[in-house]
């Protein structure tokens, strides 16, 4: 008996990791600046938090929950796109859990950060092409739109230049949020 990938996570649990990563994600990232008395939006970067394990914490389970959610999404992708784009979201939830894994000061943090990014920019974007080439513009259109949000945030977040990073990092993951959030949502309820 072979058992399809599509097969191997539910729709109704990945639409709940899909709804549960960014909020265990969020929350637990919260808690962790709570406990970090020096760390300021404005003038740190987010994995300046790595020293609290609470932070890494955030980053693994998110990671975890992001890669269940992927592999229930291959039930809604029908072309060689849309898996290309799912491939390149898993790698970037495995590149998530890898920042908690190595946090700042460790040798491939950096790279491994650079590819979280790269990896989740490049996924979004190639499912949303997708969902275009299957005539679902509504879809393509939201991603493609939270992205350019997110890239002309950033943009101007820099030209005010704040000191630190992490207010880029924050708005550049808001895309990944509402991905996470519009499609665990539809897996529970479509």
């Amino acid at each position: 008996m072979e058992i399809e990938i599509e097969e191997l996570v539910p729709e109704s649990i990945g639409g709940y990791c899909g709804l549960l990563a960014p909020l265990v994600g969020y929350v637990l990232i919260i808690v962790s600046i709570l406990m970090h008395d020096d760390f300021t939006l404005a003038g740190s970067a987010l994995s300046d938090l790595g020293e609290v394990g609470v932070f890494n914490i955030a980053l693994i389970l998110s990671g975890i929950l992001f890669f269940i959610f992927t592999l229930s999404m291959l039930s809604r992708v029908e072309t060689i796109v849309g898996d290309i784009g799912l491939a390149g979201l898993a790698f970037g939830s495995i590149f998530l859990v890898l920042t908690g894994i190595f946090p700042k000061g460790t040798t491939p943090h950096t790279a491994i950060v650079i590819l979280f990014f790269s990896f989740f920019v490049a996924g979004l974007f190639m499912f949303s092409l997708e969902k275009f080439l299957e005539f679902e513009p509504v879809w393509a259109v939201l991603i493609w739109s939270s992205l350019v949000f997110a890239g002309i945030s950033i943009g101007l977040v820099s030209i005010l230049d704040p000191g630190g990073i992490a207010i880029y990092e924050i708005i550049g993951t808001l895309p990944l949020v509402q991905f996470s959030l519009v499609y665990g949502t539809r897996l529970l309820t479509d």
